[in-house]
């Protein structure tokens, strides 16, 4: 069969995959809840500040949350669909932590000018949309911005909604070409780099709101009475992926190796590199083996911690696997254990979100790796404060920097040696 056959076959089982999840989820909403209950969960998801950490389990309730994943999802499909794109390792890393992100930050209300602002920008500038999928859904990193004026300010409703929405709409226009120049920041060693980007914008957001003394403050709504529910949930998705991934790959793993060779570094489409099964298995594995590690730690299962899993699993299409991802949680863990509770959701988010720095370890090795992890928990909690929780991508934001800083002095200290041993005097062999 040719390939432009396959992958055309492949990107329609895929559509057909999350169409048929939409449709599970919201038939689970509806078994939970009342469509009454669902719709009054919704608005309150919907009109809630979003920023850090809002669980909308607890805001809106299971239910409600399910259908705000699933309406979320819904609409990723259909622009999708209307830019004519192919399901690819870009776009299977931002449904999947789109979905994760709409169990704490992420609604229809904050993510649809932000998309809409791309699309205006991909129509000036004459750019593809299907390019820029990535740069749409995972700008809305940026929605409790959005959410944020429109109901956190104090301003009327009819003036607080279109200004919110305008500026939404401003967000999305700039996000592609800034996301492309602050990529050379950190040279591709940081996943998240939209979420580095949405820092930026958010700590210029959160500056210019201080000035007319909006103090913006994170907040923490968290649910502690669905672990049961999110974990069967979260495990029926990452084995699900693992399957449809092994269905596609005709049951063979034998090339995952190959995958697992990758340093995952930007931008390492999986799909593109070793087909769709065996990304999609790669994702299932990524998915358990984050809920294993949660599970161990007898860690919560929460909103923002389902929404670290799914980012987790998703990026198992963009550059993340076990062999670069465990030395990031090991260097994680290490420094969660000495200075904060290991079985909190303040210590298991950041070590799971930690991994968006995967390509230290797939680059320069498992101790690298461990010591980015170590200081990413170090940075992470530091720069909160400076968007104030606007950023629902805080990890992305830190590991940006532990990046920049790192990775010029790794390759500084390697082309040292490199001078040094070129004129190192050659070595004479022999009897003496």
């Amino acid at each position: 069969m040719p390939e432009e056959l396959i992958l055309k076959l492949n990107h329609k089982l895929k559509m057909r995959f999350f169409v048929v999840s939409v449709l599970v989820l919201t038939a689970i909403a509806l078994f939970t809840a009342s469509p009454a209950e669902l719709f009054a969960g919704l608005v309150r998801v919907n009109a809630s500040t979003c920023h850090l950490f809002s669980d909308f389990v607890a805001v809106g309730g299971f239910g409600a949350t399910l259908l705000n994943v699933a309406l979320v999802l819904l609409f990723e499909l259909i622009v999708i669909h209307l830019a004519k794109a192919t399901i690819t390792g870009t776009a299977l890393a931002a449904l999947l932590t789109t979905a994760g992100f709409a169990f704490f930050g992420t609604n229809l209300f904050n993510s649809l000018p932000i998309v809409l602002g791309v699309m205006i920008y991909s129509r000036i500038g004459k750019i593809p949309m299907r390019t820029l999928l990535l740069q749409a859904f995972m700008g809305t990193a940026i929605g409790p911005l959005i959410s944020y004026l429109a109901y956190g300010i104090g301003l009327e409703v009819v003036l607080g909604l279109p200004l919110a929405f305008l500026i939404g709409l401003f967000i999305g226009m700039i996000i592609p070409p800034l996301s492309a120049s602050f990529l050379r920041f950190h040279q591709g060693y940081n996943l998240y780099n939209i979420g580095f980007t949405a820092g930026i914008i958010g700590l210029m957001a959160v500056a210019v709101l201080r000035l007319y003394n909006v103090d913006v403050q994170p907040v923490s709504i968290i649910d502690t009475q669905h672990r049961t529910e999110l974990i069967l949930l979260l495990l029926t998705i990452f084995l699900s992926l693992l399957l449809f991934g092994l269905i596609l790959n005709k049951g063979s793993v034998r090339q995952y190796p190959k995958l697992l060779a990758n340093s995952g570094r930007l931008l390492s489409d999986f799909v593109v590199m070793h087909g769709s099964g065996l990304t999609l298995f790669n994702m299932g594995v990524m998915g358990l083996l984050t809920l294993g590690f949660v599970l161990i730690l007898q860690g919560p299962v929460n909103g923002p911690v389902a929404g670290a899993m799914m980012t987790v699993a998703g990026f198992g299409a963009l550059g993340k696997h076990p062999r670069n991802c465990i030395p990031l949680m090991l260097g994680s863990t290490i420094a969660c254990y000495f200075h904060r509770d290991l079985r909190t959701s303040e210590a298991i988010v950041p070590i799971l979100f930690g991994t968006t720095l995967a390509p230290m370890a797939g680059k320069y090795g498992a101790l690298v790796g461990m010591l980015a992890g170590y200081l990413h928990i170090a940075v992470v909690g530091n720069v909160l404060p400076l968007h104030g929780g606007l950023n629902l991508y805080n990890n992305g934001f830190s590991g940006g920097f532990v990046a920049a800083v790192l990775v010029p002095l790794i390759e500084a200290g390697r082309d040292a040696l490199a001078r040094r041993e070129a004129k190192a005097p050659p070595r004479v062999s022999g009897d003496e």
